[in-house]
């Protein structure tokens, strides 16, 4: 869950996967092509990214001690769905924040992880380049998401391939800020999305 940096409220993480699944349903435009999996599958690994936890948990987001994080992360990862695509979808993006830190019991998870995913890739024939950069997608939906939850001011950029077939990569930059004077806030994201998203909450 995420607590609020403004307010005595939490934010399950369902409700965060719920706008990065948002964020997702939003991705494309003339400049930034979708990628080249089926819509529904890129949307269900987005929307469903962090699938260890439960609708309404009690595990603060970095309040967690590192153990327990390791096993949440490593169980969401034994996941699995009948869709490879999705799932892989997730999986890479579970990868990534395992890799996040340089602690040995990281790297091994890690290092585990990389291995079940390029299984599971060769046994489904798919591509590993075409998830490395869907997962740049997941990522920057991840932490709008992310930083909307926890209600605080923040700014990021994620590096994205805007087209399927380059190699140009385009950074998109997002910001997320208050109103207090209304009591709610907003959350926009540059360049790539169909619909540039205006999300308030009025809570």
């Amino acid at each position: 869950m995420f607590k609020s940096k403004q307010r005595p409220i939490a934010i399950p993480q369902w409700e965060h996967h719920k706008l990065a699944g948002t964020l997702a349903l939003l991705w494309g435009n003339a400049e930034f092509e979708r990628p080249p999996v089926p819509f529904e599958s890129f949307l269900t690994g987005i929307g469903l990214h962090d699938r260890a936890y439960g609708p309404l948990d009690n595990l603060p987001i970095g309040g967690i001690p590192e153990e327990d994080w390791l096993a949440l992360t490593r169980s969401g990862f034994e996941m699995s769905w009948a869709d490879p695509v999705a799932d892989l979808i997730t999986k890479l993006h579970l990868k990534r924040l395992a890799s996040y830190g340089s602690a040995p019991a990281r790297q091994a998870l890690t290092a585990e992880m990389a291995q079940a995913i390029q299984a599971k890739m060769e046994r489904h024939s798919l591509a590993a380049a075409t998830f490395e950069r869907i997962d740049r997608i997941t990522n920057l939906c991840d932490r709008i998401a992310f930083d909307f939850c926890f209600e605080v001011l923040a700014e990021g950029k994620v590096r994205i391939f805007s087209r399927n077939d380059r190699d140009e990569e385009v950074g998109v930059g997002y910001r997320v800020g208050y109103r207090r004077y209304k009591g709610g806030a907003f959350v926009w994201s540059t360049f790539a999305f169909a619909h540039v998203p205006s999300m308030t909450s009025t809570a």
